[in-house]
């Protein structure tokens, strides 16, 4: 029979400690990796030895038996020191990744997996059928000997939330479940973590909150120091220590919350949202003071902006699972009278109204619209009035304290800058100190520091006007030296101005030269004229590649007709033979000289049946085709051998007929006509035959239809017999034809029988 531990009778001694049963371990506590990772200070050896004697004791911790592990966790005090410090000291992912050796990496990450497993196996009161504890006596016993506490707790969700969480879900749920006053120490952490907030607002000089909720006034010596010149007065180590405290509360929250959705109803009992609200107008301040603080080294000023904005993100995560598990998820489930969750939900934000800087950052990361389109489809009663006011507060702080947010498109399409539509920040009747830090920190998400290499560069035109701006006022800098200092200051034009009127450069700047000049872009070596390809480069008429070109040779417009050749000219006598020994053509030109213009070339001559393709059909002989055909000189090049009183002295009509046309090959124009003549008078007299035709066609079908008159005379007249008889005729046989009797043809297809009507 199964028997719960604590009913097992053990010896007690040494003050009910059973030494038989306690193994004999020796934990030793667990440090830190070194800073110092080479190997001649020996540091890294040290610290690697301590690691490998832990994995070999948890090791032999977790093989024990259900009683001997118990007894181990509960009387062996070495363990649970080395379980604290590896809690309190182990790297959290957020943190600063040490770039230690392959083989000293896995022993770490071998001690954080035997870690986790230690104290899942605590928190388990059940291992098996034959090993348990009783849920009541368990819950005492993690309680009582302090296994687990909420320190703890928030830390073992830090190490182990991101790649665990479903298994330490039920693990944390499992530990509230059996000891409920882990509830009660839960509720009483919150007011402590409030004090810590109130103790880092003192620290920064702002005012804190009295017990009774008002804040108390400052002090007449120190109403002229505002938040942020105090906090310039800190110096670096404390604003670290300021800006890690207040990262790692808001990852511990946030990792918690997640963890554990529960003890979201224990915060918001407290009214956790509205005491953060009314604490954090000190990051903003934080915020200033880095920016304004000079560091050793920009990678140090850089590593706490980051941190800052991972606080900033931490605790606005909280705040939205804090709603997200006490409001939203009832008002969906319906569960729990939906309409005072709905009220719970207006109520918490009425409260935090005035806490402008809040409102802004939580709405830059989780919209307020969103919650508010989850409300309205709630099919309870919503006052939607409160909801837009609420909207309407969130957009204000938002415009007036949050980062402006870039358009994807052009602001005519729907871009906006901020959740409103405002183009700028809405005016606030602030103190001139708290619209400085809005300036500032509405550009925190937008630093150009924070985005290094991956930042805008400025260039052309725009980085020409800021560098003239600032040479108007500080003629005496060189421009490569104002440009430098506007990438160092992300192109602000005013904090170069400054740092030079006041010597306070930043140490990358202090050694380079004021007089230095600008380096003007080089111009690419390849340009368009080098790359163009063209049939024509390099030649005698290439302006790109010459630069004197022989203009004798290029003639603009038309030529003379004195540059035409004339094959009658002497000087073409040498073209002759050279014709007749290629062409094998016999010319013989007989030369005139005369000096009547009509011999020369005519340019009205008539080309109006040169197009004819005369003979191009005929079949040629065999002669044709082995013997060359004799060459005619064109009639254009020809000699005119007679001259024009001869041609006016022949009679027209005889010699025409007597003697052939001079060119035989163009068809006669009066024989042209007079086909054209005849093929029309054919054409006509079939259109007068087709129309006879056409009406005799006519006559037979009028005297058809008088034969078959049906229609009669008009009525009221009575009608012949013939036409009676046409309509008896016709009524009788128009079921033979024509789209008749579609009804009984319906019917006879659908029966299956039967002819058409008689």
């Amino acid at each position: 029979m199964a028997v719960s531990l604590h009913e097992l009778r053990l010896k007690e001694e040494h003050n009910g400690k059973d030494s038989s049963r306690v193994e004999d371990i020796r934990f030793v506590s667990y440090i830190p990796p070194p800073s110092d990772l080479s190997s001649e200070s020996g540091q890294l050896e040290e610290w690697g030895d301590r690691i490998r004697f832990n994995v070999q004791d948890l090791h032999r911790l977790l093989q024990l038996s259900h009683d001997k592990f118990w007894c181990q966790a509960i009387y062996d005090e070495t363990l649970q020191n080395l379980i604290d410090t590896y809690l309190k000291h182990a790297p959290r992912s957020h943190d600063v990744m040490y770039d230690l050796p392959e083989d000293f990496q896995e022993q770490h990450e071998e001690l954080h997996k035997l870690i986790f497993m230690t104290c899942l196996r605590l928190a388990t009161h059940k291992e098996d059928k034959e090993h348990f504890i009783t849920p009541s006596v368990f819950g005492e016993i993690i309680y009582e000997n302090f296994i687990f506490d909420i320190p703890k707790l928030f830390d073992i969700c830090v190490l182990y939330g991101q790649g665990n969480g479903q298994l330490l879900s039920k693990m944390i749920a499992n530990i509230f479940s059996q000891q409920p006053k882990y509830n009660e120490d839960l509720s009483c952490v919150i007011p402590i973590m409030y004090q810590v907030f109130e103790d880092m607002k003192r620290k920064c000089g702002l005012p804190i909150s009295s017990r009774d909720g008002k804040k108390s006034p400052l002090k007449l010596s120190s109403a002229n120091d505002t938040g942020e010149k105090i906090v310039e007065n800190i110096n670096t180590p404390e604003l670290q220590d300021l800006i890690f405290y207040l990262a790692d509360i808001g990852v511990t929250l946030s990792s918690f919350l997640e963890v554990y959705p529960k003890a979201s109803h224990i915060f918001q009992q407290a009214s956790f949202i509205v005491k953060l609200s009314e604490s954090y107008d000190l990051v903003p301040v934080i915020l200033a003071a880095v920016k304004s603080k000079e560091f050793e080294s920009y990678n140090h000023k850089q590593l706490l902006q980051r941190k800052l904005a991972q606080a900033k993100k931490s605790l606005m995560k909280a705040v939205h699972l804090i709603i997200t598990h006490c409001f939203l998820e009832s008002i969906l489930e319906n569960r729990d009278s939906p309409d005072s969750h709905i009220e719970g939900f207006i109520q918490m934000f009425s409260a935090v109204l005035n806490e402008r800087q809040f409102l802004a950052d939580f709405e830059s990361c989780h919209p307020f619209q969103d919650y508010s389109d989850i409300i309205i489809q709630c099919p309870c009663d919503v006052d939607e009035t409160r909801l837009q006011y609420i909207q309407d507060a969130c957009s204000s702080a938002f415009a007036t304290y949050g980062k402006r947010r870039k358009p994807t498109g052009a602001t005519t399409r729907g871009g906006r800058t901020s959740p409103d539509g405002s183009p700028g920040p809405l005016k606030d009747d602030s103190t001139p100190g708290a619209v400085a830090l809005s300036a500032q920190s509405s550009n925190d998400v937008d630093n150009y520091d924070a985005m290094g290499a991956c930042a805008p560069r400025k260039t052309g035109v725009e980085l020409e006007s800021m560098i003239a701006s600032v040479k108007d006022l500080l003629p005496d800098l060189g421009e490569g030296f104002i440009e430098i200092c506007l990438e160092e200051t992300a192109y602000d034009i005013e904090k170069v101005i400054n740092f030079v009127l006041e010597d306070k450069l930043p140490p990358s700047l202090q050694t380079i030269d004021r007089q230095l000049p600008r380096k003007l872009p080089t111009p690419p070596e390849d340009s368009v004229i080098a790359q163009r390809a063209n049939i024509f480069d390099h030649d005698e008429f290439d302006v790109y590649s010459r630069d004197k070109v022989d203009m004798s040779r290029v003639h603009k417009g038309k030529r003379g007709k004195t540059d035409k050749m004339d094959l009658y000219d002497e000087d073409m006598a040498a073209l002759k033979p050279k014709l007749t020994e290629k062409y094998g053509y016999q010319v013989h030109v007989e030369v005139v000289e005369t000096d009547d213009t009509s011999e020369m070339y005519d340019d009205e001559y008539d080309d109006t049946y040169d197009t004819i393709n005369v003979g191009a059909d005929d079949d040629d002989s065999a002669d044709e085709l082995s013997q060359r055909r004799q060459f005619t000189v064109p009639r254009v090049l020809a000699a005119r051998r007679d001259n024009k009183a001869d041609y006016n002295e022949e009679s027209s009509e005889e010699s025409d007929e007597e003697t052939p046309m001079k060119d035989e090959f163009v068809p006669n124009p009066a024989l042209i006509r007079q086909r054209a003549e005849e093929r029309a008078q054919w054409k006509a007299q079939r259109r007068t035959q087709g129309q006879k035709t056409q009406f005799k066609g006519q006559q037979h079908a009028q005297n058809q239809e008088k034969k078959y008159d049906v229609k009669g005379g008009p009525k009221g007249k009575g009608q012949s017999g013939e036409v009676l008889k046409n309509r008896a005729y016709k009524d009788k046989h128009k079921s033979s034809q024509a789209n008749h009797s579609r009804k009984y043809f319906a019917d006879k297809k659908r029966m299956g029988f039967g002819g058409p009507p008689k």
